[in-house]
């Protein structure tokens, strides 16, 4: 990155014999050239936010005699940038290279790995229990339609690790199988990506059970395993999140490519003053009543309800008209977005999310 500029060195002396007089010096325009670091980040939708830094350049002395002229040699200027380092967790999903695996929480297991996937995975592409919510009609045929919600996707892997070759190594086996399918020591879904013949597709769930069956096929080296996971949120998700900007007083078409609602994640930069969103296709409001200064971000997480500006919740300043945070969806295909602001909102808001299926 190359900056123009006029710059004076510090003020040379004149001397004349005994005398000292101060001279004006005049430099022409020069370029200083700082060169930054090679900045890779490869991670979907990732943001690099640098905080505000002072670039110093140290002119060399200058003294001259009275008469003499000045002519400066091509010199250096050294500018130290600050260190930049970015941290992205592991994409899940990112072991699956072929058809029929399946990866839990970074284990992968099927074709290709020591552990088989056995057809068909239950659970994975039906529709999760749905609760009715009509409400029968006291006095007439039918009811009353209310909205239908879905109940917990329970997904059932049967496994079948393989040691033929030396059935007395399929301990070893069930072993790094009981390692990754423990029961978690706090409620924090872990990622399942399961690819059939198309595209893999993710959910977030936690292992409920696990039933290996110590049989005939035990002894042979080929045991099964069922193991039952239970996805609180039944949805299914694409792997990759996408990252959509919008400018203030912009309005911008959202494509959400499954055939459910998802929740996107919004990142709003300062400063702004008292942000809204409008999505036209569901005629659904998300503003707060706040300021947000500069070098502060507002993150809205619509799927937990939340909303903090550096990490301090906000929440008691939505407005009236807002739906609720968790209300908040882009439905699925083409959803129209609005981001308005009192005041501010020099750089755009990020939305980012993924295609959902249910």
């Amino acid at each position: 990155m190359a900056r123009a500029g006029r710059s004076y060195p510090n003020r040379p002396i004149v001397v004349k014999g005994r005398y000292y007089r101060a001279a004006d010096l005049v430099l022409d325009p020069f370029e200083v050239e700082a060169e930054w670091p090679a900045l890779t980040v490869v991670t979907p939708s990732a943001q690099v936010l640098l905080g505000p830094f002072e670039v110093e350049a140290e002119w060399p002395p200058v003294t001259l005699f009275y008469g003499q002229s000045l002519s400066l040699a091509p010199f250096e200027v050294e500018a130290e940038w600050p260190e930049i380092t970015v941290s992205t967790p592991i994409r899940p999903g990112d072991s699956i290279t072929q058809a029929g695996q399946v990866e839990w929480n970074g284990t992968l297991w099927g074709p290709g790995t020591d552990v088989a996937v056995l057809i068909p995975i239950e659970g994975w592409r039906s529709t999760p229990t749905i609760d009715n919510l009509n409400v029968s009609k006291p006095s007439a045929h039918g009811a009353w339609n209310a909205r239908k919600l879905a109940q917990q996707r329970l997904v059932t892997i049967r496994l079948q690790p393989n040691s033929a070759s030396d059935p007395d190594m399929i301990d070893d086996l069930l072993d790094e199988i009981d390692a990754v399918t423990g029961i978690a020591d706090d409620d924090t879904p872990l990622p399942l990506v399961v690819r059939l013949r198309g595209a893999p597709q993710l959910a977030f769930g936690q292992i409920i059970d696990r039933d290996p069956d110590i049989g005939g096929d035990y002894n042979a080296g080929v045991p099964t395993v069922t193991i039952l996971i239970a996805c609180g949120d039944a949805r299914r998700y694409g792997i990759d999140r996408t990252g959509v900007s919008i400018p203030v007083g912009g309005t911008v078409q959202v494509i959400n490519a499954g055939n459910t609602g998802t929740h996107p994640i919004i990142r709003i930069p300062g400063p702004v003053v008292n942000p809204t969103l409008v999505n036209a296709a569901t005629g659904r409001i998300l503003g707060f009543a706040t300021t947000v200064e500069a070098g502060e971000q507002l993150e809205i997480d619509t799927d937990k309800g939340n909303a903090t500006v550096n990490g301090d919740s906000i929440m008691s300043t939505l407005t009236g008209a807002s739906a609720p945070v968790p209300g908040w969806v882009i439905k699925a295909g083409t959803n129209a977005i609005t981001y308005t602001a009192s005041s501010g909102g020099d750089s755009p808001l990020t939305l980012l999310y993924r295609d959902a299926w249910i």
